[in-house]
């Protein structure tokens, strides 16, 4: 496989890789992102959000819990976060998403926006290790 500024990337012109398999071999699991954005900036995003901070996380566990919650985040780079935040959930459309979404604290305490647009899990690499003695978990 030759590379074109990226090692990862195939270069069509091989015969090894065939455009209409790759994309014959995508996963296609439909999956829901819900970007949860502040209404307005503020100075301390979490002294703002602290009210509804113990509900959101409580409906974050419930939501993992039911099967709903793939992966949720806050839209950080390092200390640098505006209060936003994202999940990927679950649902069985793009109004059940919806729905679900419009459950979320923040969102219902007028402190954020949500809006839910279709995202399509096709590739990438998810590495899990468990360390039995040490009992730990780290995803990767």
């Amino acid at each position: 496989m030759t590379t074109a500024g990226d090692e990862n990337l195939p270069d069509p012109a091989e015969d090894s890789f065939s455009l209409e398999d790759h994309l014959r071999q995508l996963r296609q699991v439909q999956l829901y992102m819900v970007h949860m954005d502040m209404v307005h900036a503020v100075e301390s995003p979490m002294e703002y959000l602290a009210p509804h901070l113990r509900e959101h996380i409580l409906w974050l566990k419930e939501q993992e819990e039911n099967g709903v919650l793939f992966l949720s985040g806050a839209n950080a780079a390092g200390e640098d976060w505006d209060g936003s935040g994202t999940a990927i959930i679950r649902a069985s459309s793009l109004e059940a998403a919806a729905a679900i979404s419009d459950t979320e604290p923040f969102h219902r305490a007028g402190l954020r926006v949500n809006t839910v647009h279709g995202w399509q899990l096709n590739e990438g690499t998810i590495r899990l290790s468990f360390s039995l003695f040490a009992d730990t978990i780290s995803l990767d």
